[in-house]
This record gives structure tokens, C-alpha cells and sequence, in this order.
């Protein structure tokens, strides 16, 4: 695997082989939002700095440095992610275990590489790397993670070279879901993608869980009694189903958003034959089939889980955020 093996972030991929290049030490961190790609290219990256013939695009791929990192056995790299038994990497795990090693010499590669996330070491574990930071040893590269910039210290970051990774295309966003949902349906993938914010870790997500037949079923009957349904209903036993299934919530909200996708093609085309619901087509058609259901209502009903997706990202009260999409959906749909 090589730099070109990862879809998206051209001008980062272009700075990574610069820095390869160049083989100094130092400090880099790559910036992102979770299932922005973050790992991938730090492992990458990682990979190139320990080759021992890098290329433009990164790592060889066929010498004994690259073969020992793809098989997991090379000792000259450290890898501090979310650990098991704790929330965060306690500190003298950093002082006792990391800080040390970054003195040692690499066995095989020219290059020690230490990749850290940030994201699950607080505020004394940073400082206890910062000494290592400063003055990293000439042999030495810290690749640092973080998915929430506001939560690294400042005297961290200024002493690392940030890497932001960019909101990928949607293009490229099928492209890697694609690769990574490979029976993932047309539909689901179009979903998945438009409502991914530019992360494909999200689209990802979003198409694994859309494949839930249960749920389907279960998000399905809910959707299709709403036009229908009373306030007392919407407000208890529906905001009782999302309730009951928070934890699977992005997977609710993309269901409903084929649903609607569904409807909007059976609006066009009466009797269309690949819709993603098949199993509730009779309810389908006639729900479109009413003159109170339009492509406008339907856009307007898709900008509701839209705002529901927007509001899981930013923690909002789960319960008002549903119950909003619920209300939404059946003023629409009940016009």
C-alpha cells in the first residue's frame, strides 16, 4: 500500500512524501474529525518514514523494513490508540513506557515512529510528552492525532506540524464506502454519501446500518403510520421508539431518508421496480399516490432528518430532536 492507495487529500499526500523526503525528525498531527482518515494516512505515513527506499508515494511496499511493518513485527514503531480497560492512557504508561523508548535507537528502520492519539490522553499525559516533543532524538518522528483540536494543548501544538484533513468529495466518499460496504445498494450508497458531512467514516456507518432488515422493518411501519397518526402518538409512543433505539440512530435516520427517497421515485414514476423498501410497496404507493404528498413536502420531510443528523453531531437533547423530525414528517405528509 502506498500513498495513492488512499482515496482523496492530494495536497496532503504531496507534503507527507515532502516530509518523507526530507527525513527529519520532528513532530506532525494529523487533524480530522472521527472517520475522517486520520489513522489510515498516520499509518501510511508511518509506513513511508520506515521504508527503506521511499518513493514519491511513500513506502516501497518490498523491502525488509515494509515487509516487517505489514506483518505487525517491526519493533521501531509504538502505537498509543483508545486503550481497553481505561477511558484514557494513564499517565505513567506515557512516562514510563513512551517517553523512555523515544530514546532508544530503531533495530531495523532508520526511523522510531510513535503514534499517539490525542484524543485519549489528557491533559497530564500531554505534558508529559512535551520534553520528548521539544527535542525529539534525530531518529525520531511523533505522528499525533486528534479529532478535537480544542482539546489539545497549546504547547502541543505549537510544537507539531498540523495536517488537517479536508471534507472529501462525494465522489470520493463512494469510493470508499464502496470498498468497504461492497454489497451496499445503490440507494443506501447515494443516502450514505449525502449525508456523510464529507467524513466517509460516517457514510460508512451510515451504509452498515442501513442494512439492519429488522430495523428496516421496525423504521418502516413507524415512517408509514405517521401521515396518519394522532399528536399523542408522535409524542409518546413514536419519540418511545427512538428513544428505545438511540444507539442506533444514524441507521434510523438513513432508513427514513430512503424511505422518502423511495416515495420520491414512485411519485415520479408510478410502479417503479428497485426501491429499497420492496416489502411495504403497497403502503408505499398509496401513500404516494395522495395528492397531500409532493417532491416539495418530501424534500421538506428530508430536510428534517437532515437537521436530525445535524443535531446528533452537536449533542443536542436527543428527545427534542426526534420528536422535531417526527412532527415535521407528519405535517408534511398531512397537509
Amino acid at each position: 500500500m502506498a500513498f495513492s492507495d488512499l482515496t482523496g487529500q492530494k495536497s496532503i499526500k504531496s507534503r507527507l512524501a515532502s516530509a518523507v523526503s526530507e527525513k527529519r525528525s520532528g513532530t506532525f498531527m494529523f487533524t480530522g474529525p472521527i472517520g475522517s482518515g486520520r489513522h489510515a494516512f498516520a499509518e501510511e505515513f508511518a509506513k513511508a518514514l520506515m521504508c527503506s527506499d521511499p518513493g514519491t508515494d511513500g513506502a516501497c511496499g518490498k523491502c525488509d523494513c515494509c515487509k516487517y511493518f505489514g506483518a505487525g513485527t517491526t519493533p521501531d514503531i509504538m502505537r498509543v490508540y483508545k486503550p481497553s480497560e481505561t477511558k484514557n492512557v494513564k499517565v505513567s504508561f506515557i512516562k514510563e513506557s513512551v517517553v523512555p523508548e523515544a530514546v532508544l535507537r530503531p533495530q531495523f528502520s532508520k526511523t522510531k515512529v510513535f503514534i499517539l492519539d490525542l484524543d485519549y490522553l489528557g491533559t497530564e499525559s500531554q505534558n508529559a510528552l512535551l520534553k520528548s516533543l521539544e527535542e525529539p532524538p534525530a531518529h525520531v518522528v511523533f505522528i499525533l492525532l486528534s479529532s478535537n483540536r480544542d482539546m489539545v494543548l497549546d504547547t502541543v501544538i505549537s510544537r507539531a506540524t498540523e495536517i488537517k484533513l479536508e471534507p472529501y468529495t462525494n465522489d470520493e466518499i463512494i469510493e470508499i464506502v464502496k470498498k468497504n460496504v461492497p454489497e451496499c445498494p445503490a440507494q443506501t450508497l447515494t443516502i450514505a454519501a449525502a449525508n456523510s458531512g464529507g467524513v466517509p467514516g460516517k457514510a460508512i456507518e451510515i451504509a452498515k446500518q442501513g442494512e439492519d432488515t429488522d430495523l428496516k422493518r421496525e423504521v418502516a411501519d413507524m415512517f408509514l403510520d405517521l401521515p396518519e397518526a394522532t399528536y399523542f402518538k408522535i409524542l409518546n409512543d413514536d419519540a418511545a421508539f427512538m428513544a428505545d433505539r438511540k444507539a442506533d440512530a444514524v441507521a434510523v435516520a438513513c432508513n427514513i431518508l430512503l424511505l422518502i427517497d423511495d416515495l420520491m421515485r414512485l411519485k415520479g414514476v408510478p410502479g417503479y421496480k428497485n426501491i429499497s423498501f420492496a416489502d411495504h410497496r403497497t403502503r408505499l404507493e398509496k401513500l404516494a399516490g395522495s395528492s397531500k404528498v409532493d417532491n416539495v413536502r418530501l424534500g421538506k420531510c428530508a430536510g428534517a432528518v437532515k437537521d436530525f443528523l445535524k443535531a446528533l453531531d452537536v449533542n443536542a437533547n436527543f428527545d427534542a430532536a426526534s420528536c422535531a423530525m417526527l412532527l415535521k414528517i407528519h405535517e408534511e405528509l398531512n397537509k
